[in-house]
C-alpha cells in the first residue's frame, strides 16, 4: 500500500503541520556541466544557479509544484531566468521549465532517488525552434570550512 504525500504530512504532529502551512519552502541549488548546440561536436560549459520556493510544505506535498528564479551561464553570457519545477512523488522524476530572453530550457531528473543522475535539458528558441542539448549535475556542496571561514585568531 502507497500512501499519499498528504498523508505523509497528516502523521507529522500537529504543531509540525501547523508550521508547515505557514512557512514556505526553498531550495536552492547550482547544476554545472556542459552543452551542445545541434549540429556541432564542441561541447561549451554551462551553470544553472537556482532557487526554487512553494508557498509551504503543505502546498508542496500536495502540488510537487515550485517557482524557480535564477540565472544560467551559457559560455560566458549570463541571463536571468524563471519559470516552474515539478515533482513527481509516485516516480520520483523532477520536471523544469525555465525561460530567459533569448532561450527556453527544457527538462530535468529521471529520478531524484537515483544518486548521481544527471539533469538533461533541451535548449530551444522562445518560438521553440531547437538550439542543443545540455548535461548538468548538482555542483558539490561546499565544505563548513569553505562556507563561513572564520578569521584567523590573533596569536
Amino acid at each position: 500500500m502507497q500512501s499519499s504525500p498528504a498523508e505523509a504530512l497528516m502523521l507529522l504532529p500537529e504543531w509540525a503541520r501547523r508550521l508547515s502551512a505557514r512557512g514556505g519552502v526553498e531550495v536552492r541549488e547550482t547544476l554545472l556541466g556542459t552543452w551542445r548546440r545541434d549540429g556541432e561536436e564542441a561541447d561549451r560549459p554551462i551553470q544553472l544557479m537556482l532557487r526554487h520556493r512553494a508557498p509551504s510544505a503543505q502546498a508542496l506535498l500536495e502540488s510537487g509544484a515550485m517557482a524557480s528564479e535564477g540565472e544560467v551561464t551559457l559560455d560566458t553570457v549570463t541571463l536571468r531566468v524563471a519559470g516552474t519545477r515539478m515533482v513527481c512523488w509516485q516516480t520520483g522524476r523532477v520536471e523544469m521549465e525555465l525561460r530567459s530572453e533569448e532561450f527556453l530550457l527544457v527538462g530535468g531528473l529521471h529520478n531524484m532517488l537515483w544518486r548521481g543522475e544527471p539533469y538533461r535539458f533541451r535548449l530551444e528558441t522562445l518560438k521553440g525552434a531547437p538550439v542543443g542539448d545540455a548535461i548538468l549535475r548538482l555542483a558539490p556542496a561546499p565544505r563548513a570550512a569553505e562556507a563561513s571561514p572564520e578569521p584567523a585568531a590573533a596569536p
